[in-house]
């Protein structure tokens, strides 16, 4: 290969690593995060910021990147950035209820709930960490769970999440035919909707359908569901 040609082909790979912008990390990361590869989107998502340290939509990201591959603290520390720099910004709350939630800090999570929805009443994820809330207390409240669903899915008829989390909460209040209701609903728009067979195969067996029961388990396990196995195995013929 001539000299002159091997030097320019360093240079093009030299300024195709180096030379990116921030923006185009992003959108980089961006799909990463679509294709749920959490690891390079914090990466790329550092990059960006190490060009636009104060971003808050790249901070937003990387706290969402960060929350979705378990590492919810580290998260929290990118949105309390976030809302250093906007106050305003509800979807930092939001996404901050959402590891409150997982650190069983219920009211710190419903108080950053109330702060998004004050900022934006038709945040949807804030209404369905609300119910996760109340529904995670020592002491459930599926009533209250059940309202911050509704408004979510008021909001967003096809929020699968929070269809299948009324549902549950549905399940605990003994409506199993609401409850199933609610998870065929989340089936129809994610057909590979795990946990939704898995809840609603035990609707269904709490119902006396226990043959409708093992096929929504089979299919849980299937798709996931570790949780399938056992149920299968107690309540199913082999």
């Amino acid at each position: 290969m001539p000299r002159l040609l091997f030097i320019l082909m360093i240079a093009l790979c030299v300024q195709s690593s180096f030379g990116q912008t921030a923006k185009e990390f992003y959108e980089q990361a961006l799909e990463q995060l679509d294709s749920k590869n959490y690891s390079e989107a914090i990466d790329l998502l550092g990059k960006a910021l190490a060009e636009d340290k104060n971003n808050t939509d790249y901070l937003l990201k990387r706290g969402e990147a960060k929350y979705n591959s378990g590492k919810g603290i580290l998260a929290i520390q990118d949105f309390n950035k976030v809302i250093s720099l906007d106050a305003d910004n509800s979807m930092a709350y939001a996404f901050r209820s959402a590891v409150y939630v997982d650190l069983k800090d219920y009211k710190g999570a419903i108080e950053d709930c109330k702060k998004a929805l004050e900022l934006n009443p038709n945040n949807e994820i804030a209404y369905i960490r609300m119910g996760d809330s109340y529904f995670s207390m020592s002491t459930p409240d599926y009533i209250e769970a059940m309202k911050a669903y509704n408004y979510a899915i008021n909001l967003n008829e096809k929020n699968k999440t929070a269809l299948h989390n009324r549902g549950f909460a549905k399940k605990e209040l003994k409506d199993y035919h609401g409850a199933i209701d609610d998870f065929n609903k989340a089936i129809i728009i994610d057909a590979e909707y795990a946990s939704a067979y898995m809840n609603r195969g035990i609707c269904k067996s709490l119902l006396g359908d226990t043959p409708g029961a093992c096929i929504d388990w089979y299919l849980a396990g299937e798709l996931g569901e570790s949780e399938a196995a056992d149920y299968i195995a107690s309540r199913c013929n082999q």
